[in-house]
């Protein structure tokens, strides 16, 4: 008898929804939300408020650094009085992989240092965006750096 109305319960409590306690399995409702990345940077709005540049999205391969922190750094000059840096307008960038993509926004910016990188930069130039190919070891001027009007670094890319 005690058999036939535990089978009963599990009956009940399986047709009922609360299948939980018997089987261990979770229910929907109870099981975590799907993780979805968006590839946004960590910290950008604290970058924003501090260095007054974009930093939108990437793989995790090309990384804000501290300049002179290490050798081989992508490196940025742009005009920007808005960056409270003690060295502002100088932007320089870890990168972490053979292959790497950042986006951001970098205002006036008229430089860029790949170092022993196959990089290339995006810019925007009075509304027209272009891919520049970057000099290893050494700069390669875009925007007012080029002799054109002033650029907005929009992406940094480097590949094997």
């Amino acid at each position: 008898m005690r058999t036939r109305l535990f089978g009963l319960a599990a009956v009940a409590a399986i047709a009922s929804g609360s299948a939980f306690a018997l089987t261990g399995t979770a229910h929907a409702d109870d099981a975590p939300p799907p993780i979805n990345e968006d590839y946004s940077y960590p910290g950008a709005a604290k970058i924003f408020q501090d260095r007054a540049i974009k930093l939108i999205s990437g793989d995790g391969h090309i990384l804000l650094a501290k300049c002179g922190s290490e050798a081989n750094m992508v490196e940025v000059h742009a005009y920007n009085s808005a960056d409270h840096d003690p060295d502002p307008g100088h932007y320089c960038f870890r990168v972490t992989g053979p292959a790497g993509r950042l986006r951001m926004e970098v205002p006036f910016a008229y430089q860029v240092w790949a170092g022993s990188h196959t990089a290339q930069a995006t810019v925007a130039v009075s509304g027209k965006n272009s891919t520049v190919p970057l000099v290893k070891n050494g700069w390669t001027g875009i925007g007012e750096g080029a002799g054109t009007d002033p650029a907005t670094l929009l992406e940094l890319t480097t590949s094997p």
